[in-house]
């Protein structure tokens, strides 16, 4: 049963420390959040009732009951999310537990808010049809937008390609033509948030995530939770890298590949392409990881993260051959003996833009204190 009523800070708090810790025992709750154990006990209750949080079983092979760890239920809730380039839009469906039930990709020229609007509800019709859940069930819709936000959540310093989507408030665009509520996340921060849920993030706490989509962004992932900053632009790794010139950045490629005479407007198109057989993809592999090493650099040691995560809009095998040129012994060394940063290739590609934008709507419904 999805609560009617908003939860209160403490609940949100308790909710939040499972999702991202679960399972989890009840004794482990209380230091954690600063709670006695009676104020854990009636806490965990209410979630419970609300139909928020599941029991599970334990068993560690010793005498005595069982141990129940706390989970969240997968099915109190469900949102949609939608990542999307010039030509293509990603939309997916999530469970409150962050797992992806239903996705599909669209082809259509998303060239203003109406427009995507439109596609997008027309396919959660489809999507929750096809997962067998009632629509009424869905507690909002994510977009991940494609710039940099002038106020928080309304006005877009949207990319270049997308100059239908600068309007004064972008968030109100959206939501006439949604039924859900609409929450708007950069798309930068809805891949770190999704790389958190699903990808190699699950086990880091602290890393930065680097993201090549149409520019280059980033989003940063401080003790488990998306840092947005003041204004949501935190990550912004982008302005260490000049417009009027060569930029790590995938639009960056796309007009590289063009250039040289091959003939791919979209993301999708370099699927097939391999550097070992496309020198103009070789050669903008190697000059745009030397740039992205750079900066990464100067990023990792202002923020200390444990890890930093490259991933976006290109493809897996793209991102690992970035990754390779970025992250060797001598990345981050000083000759100082400070800890190196790991650095990883997501592994979930576009698909965490999709499950970011989804967590959104289920992180500021039920988790978020301070946002």
């Amino acid at each position: 049963m999805i609560p009617d009523a908003e939860l209160n800070p403490t609940q949100r708090r308790v909710l939040d420390l499972v999702w991202r810790h679960q399972p989890i025992a009840r004794v482990d709750i209380g230091p954690r959040v600063g709670l006695s154990t009676m104020s854990v006990t009636r806490i965990i209750k209410e979630l419970m009732d609300m139909g928020l949080l599941a029991e599970g079983v334990l068993r560690n092979g010793g005498r005595g009951q069982p141990s129940r760890p706390l989970t969240i239920r997968a099915d109190a809730a469900y949102a949609a999310g939608v990542y999307f380039s010039r030509h293509v839009a990603q939309v997916g469906l999530i469970d409150l537990a962050g797992q992806v039930v239903a996705q599909i990709g669209l082809g259509a020229e998303v060239d203003t808010p109406r427009a995507l609007a439109l596609a997008t509800s027309e396919a959660i019709d489809g999507l929750v049809k096809v997962a067998g859940i009632d629509r009424s069930r869905l507690v909002g819709v994510g977009f991940a937008l494609p710039g940099d936000f002038i106020s928080d959540r309304k006005r877009l310093n949207a990319h270049v390609l997308f100059p239908g989507f600068r309007g004064d408030d972008l968030q109100a665009e959206l939501q006439a033509h949604v039924k859900e509520r609409v929450y708007v996340e950069n798309d930068a921060a809805t891949a770190a948030l999704g790389e958190r849920l699903l990808g190699i993030g699950q086990t880091i706490n602290h890393f930065f995530f680097a993201h090549i989509g149409h520019g280059i962004g980033g989003g940063l992932v401080i003790n488990g939770r998306l840092y947005r900053g003041a204004r949501g632009n935190a990550g912004l790794i982008g302005v260490q890298f000049p417009n009027d010139g060569p930029r790590p950045s995938g639009q960056d490629l796309l007009a590289t590949l063009c250039a040289s005479g091959i003939d791919i407007h979209d993301f999708s198109g370099l699927e097939a392409l391999r550097p070992q057989t496309c020198p103009p993809l070789k050669a903008w592999i190697s000059r745009a990881a030397a740039q992205l090493r750079h900066g990464l650099w100067i990023t990792a040691r202002i923020l200390d993260p444990e890890a930093v995560i490259i991933g976006g809009r290109l493809p897996h095998h793209i991102l690992q051959e970035i990754v390779a040129r970025v992250d060797d012994d001598s990345f981050c060394n000083e000759g100082v003996l400070l800890p190196r940063p790991r650095v990883f290739a997501s592994s979930l590609g576009p698909a965490a833009g999709v499950v970011g934008a989804a967590a959104v709507s289920l992180y500021q419904r039920y988790l978020a204190v301070d946002d």
